[in-house]
């Protein structure tokens, strides 16, 4: 009887040791099934926000080549467009990289060098008056 009851309880350890272990690692399977999600938003969020800057940066190189070249009135629509454009980018700011965050300090640069050179060629040229809104998501 006293084997038995050995056996028995051995078995039950056994059996109470597995279980354990099968729900530690489904637990901690969800637990990676979750971050891996978290992951892949936080991704997909770089990702377009890196796009809109990706399609800023291609618009200010475009532009900028223009700079022997641009009329006043080019210039002044240019700008307005740039100050739209750059507070919508400005915007989303806050879910880049830091590769994002350089790229974006040299394309001010690039655009503060055309400035430059178009005022050096046509003088101050005035602002049209044009209020900018810009709608932030906050999620």
């Amino acid at each position: 009887m006293e084997i038995t009851s050995k056996i028995k309880t051995i078995g039950f350890a056994l059996a109470l040791g597995s279980f354990m272990f099968a729900c530690s690692q489904e637990t901690q399977n969800e637990t990676n099934a979750e971050v891996n999600e978290a992951q892949a938003e936080m991704t997909e969020e770089n990702m377009e926000a890196r796009s809109s800057y990706d399609d800023f940066e291609a618009w200010v190189n475009t532009n900028t080549d223009r700079a022997e070249t641009v009329t006043e009135d080019e210039y002044r629509e240019m700008r307005t467009e740039y100050k739209r454009r750059e507070a919508e980018v400005e915007a989303e700011s806050s879910t880049w990289d830091d590769e994002t965050r350089q790229a974006w300090e040299k394309t001010k640069a690039d655009w503060n060098e055309f400035e430059n050179k178009v005022q050096q060629r046509l003088g101050e040229v005035d602002d049209i008056d044009v209020d900018v809104d810009v709608k932030r998501d906050n999620n």
